[in-house]
């Protein structure tokens, strides 16, 4: 790439980059939007990436051009990293992005037998199960359902379904658990702040269950853990 061409796309980026952040900063008119940038938390893994564009940046922005080229150049690398950046403001990363699809789950009716059950989730490291009805999501099959269903006398046979675990079904069934919808676009940033503002010692939000809308009247899309948003 001609050493001017490269320039030009570096600082096209740059100016790209500027004023996406300013996006997250508004009404904000303290220093550069990318010093700000620089101090966010959630580039806050990005920093020295992003100090160092900034400072090549303004190196080309005050330099004098020899014969018309500019003596410092960007790193080839640097163009698609700040791209990367733009993107992460403008297309940030959702929850259809890291959730576990409807098609890898393993669920459950209140109609099934609830051993062969408790076997797939043993083999497959599962504490809990979507209990669907049609596709909706109409309760949560869990070991603490278990515990609480055998501590209060229940048997369980051959002939024993997860129906008979109703009482013990409804997601706010247990009091060491929850669980919230939220929509396929939520971001991963919204999601995050919402397990951490769910956590207590007492009770913690399992998962988030994921539909169209975020409405629990729709069909169960996926499921995002705490695990998932860490990413």
């Amino acid at each position: 790439m001609p050493r001017n061409r490269q320039v030009d796309e570096f600082l096209e980026a740059y100016r790209h980059l500027e004023a996406a952040a300013a996006t997250l900063f508004p009404g904000d008119k303290k220093g550069g939007v990318i010093a700000r940038l620089l101090r966010h938390p959630k580039f806050s893994q990005y920093r020295e990436q992003l100090d160092c564009c900034r400072q090549v940046r303004n190196l080309l922005a005050h330099e004098v051009r020899v014969e018309g080229e500019s003596p410092v150049l960007p790193g080839e690398g640097m163009v698609p990293f700040l791209e990367k950046m733009i993107a992460l403001i403008e297309d940030p990363p959702r929850v259809r992005d890291r959730m576990t699809p409807r098609s890898r789950l393993t669920v459950t009716h209140k109609g099934a037998a609830v051993r062969p059950l408790m076997g797939q989730m043993r083999e497959r490291d599962l504490s809990r199960v979507p209990v669907l009805e049609g596709e909706v999501v109409a309760g949560m099959f869990s070991l603490e359902a278990v515990f609480y269903a055998c501590q209060e006398g229940l048997e369980i046979t051959d002939a024993t379904t997860v129906g008979d675990f109703a009482p013990y079904l409804p997601l706010d069934a247990t009091p060491i658990t929850s669980y919230r919808f939220v929509s396929l676009d939520t971001t991963i940033e919204r999601a995050e702040k919402i397990f951490l503002g769910t956590y207590t010692r007492k009770s913690r939000l399992r998962a988030l269950l994921v539909t169209q809308t975020g409405s629990p009247l729709e069909p169960l899309l996926g499921i995002l853990s705490p695990y998932d948003v860490m990413g």
